[in-house]
């Protein structure tokens, strides 16, 4: 009986390596829609909002909750139904219908950091988590409500620093903690020696624990000597090039010395190392080494008004993000808003509009609709044409 091969395949419910899952097999990492509209005449009363044009941005692949993005551009004309020169203002919105059943996003956990100009409080997430879960438009709040406005929402990848791995990298301890590789070593007063062999490089090293991927900050001290001497990072405890991840390069000064790394390993190691030697017992100093590891902040500024939803004595606090700012079911909750002004020529002008929003970390449909207003020019009619409205959804962390 002759095999027969099947067609290979893969459960939705397999994760290989921890980290790869079968969405991600399928393309569904980032998926793209679009929406388009054209010769679209809007005729309104001074300073009233009229739809362009509303359409759904479809529920994400599988259910996965991914970060959603919508951007437009168009062009059009405007007829001023005037001889005179005016100033137009053109409004234009992007608003969600708010669904029966409104879902929190979580964020994370904020800790209170300061506060900025009376009416607001900086706090932070750790990680790079909360500026992918916090749309263009809507409130943060806590898991009872307690919803407020925001501002001022950034991430920064070397907010602070963690403890020193480095242990007795001010010699405090003599050599205790650093293991020679290669030539002597002593110390006294609070400084290290570090001598060369009859021939090559003399070093000593300490192994760190470290988290792959991360940043780390080296700072040191290179002391008196008569020969150089530098600091090396490492995956091995050994002078071979190709292990080096980092170097302060060789100094024969007594400087400070700062650099950074990036771990590729669960083990590092720090190396104090001379640079060669003419004869024997050669030596550098070294002083006050500290390897730290940066530490990812994502900050935001919220409103105090109506009270301190994160406590000043800085308790960590579960937030979350609510897109619809408590609207009613039904209604519809703006999301992003966009003024252009233009110095309007008689009658017909020619004009391009641009707009996108983040609107945050979900997966459900939403239905969107684009909305504009006049808000300073002459004439009764804008004309929209060739209006283009992409649609992202994308994993993020």
């Amino acid at each position: 009986m002759p095999f027969k091969k099947l067609k290979p395949n893969i459960s939705a419910n397999t994760v290989i390596d921890s980290s790869l899952s079968v969405d991600k097999l399928v393309g569904q990492v980032e998926e793209a829609h679009w929406a388009y509209t054209d010769d679209v005449d809007i005729s309104w009363g001074y300073s009233s909002f009229n739809t362009v044009h509303d359409f759904y941005f479809p529920k994400t692949g599988l259910g996965i909750f991914k970060g959603r993005h919508i951007q437009w551009s168009a062009e059009g004309y405007h007829d001023t139904q005037s001889s005179s020169r005016s100033d137009g203002t053109f409004e234009f919105q992007i608003e969600v219908e708010v669904p029966n059943v409104q879902v929190a996003t979580s964020i994370g956990n904020a800790t209170h950091e300061s506060t900025a100009g009376g009416s607001h409080n900086v706090v932070s997430f750790e990680g790079n988590l909360a500026s992918n879960r916090i749309g263009s438009g809507g409130s943060i709040g806590t898991q009872g409500g307690n919803y407020r406005t925001y501002k001022n929402l950034y991430y920064d990848p070397k907010a602070s620093t963690g403890s020193d791995l480095v242990t007795n990298g001010n010699f405090n301890s003599g050599t205790a903690n650093w293991t020679l590789g290669a030539g002597t070593h002593s110390s006294g007063y609070g400084a290290y020696s570090l001598a060369s062999p009859s021939s090559g490089q003399g070093f000593s090293y300490q192994a760190l624990t470290t988290v792959v991927g991360e940043v780390y900050s080296v700072t040191g001290n290179i002391t008196g000597g008569n020969i150089s001497g530098m600091i090396r990072i490492s995956t091995a405890a050994d002078l071979v090039e190709n292990t080096t991840i980092a170097t302060s390069g060789a100094i024969n000064a007594v400087q400070a010395t700062s650099f950074e790394f990036t771990a590729t390993s669960t083990t590092t190691y720090i190396i104090l190392a001379t640079s060669g030697a003419t004869s024997q017992g050669q030596y550098r100093g070294f002083d006050n080494l500290v390897v730290k590891q940066y530490l990812r902040k994502t900050y935001v500024l919220i409103s105090t008004t109506g009270g301190t939803i994160v406590p000043t004595d800085g308790t960590p606090t579960a937030l979350f993000y609510h897109p619809y700012s408590g609207a009613s079911s039904g209604t519809y909750a703006v999301v992003d808003t966009m003024k252009q002004t233009f110095r309007m020529r008689n009658y017909v002008n020619y004009l391009r509009f641009e707009q996108q929003a983040y609107i945050g970390w979900f997966n459900d449909d939403i239905k969107i609709r684009i909305r504009c207003k006049n808000t300073g020019a002459f004439g009764k009619t804008l004309t929209i044409n060739d209006m283009k409205i992409f649609m992202n959804s994308r994993i993020v962390e």
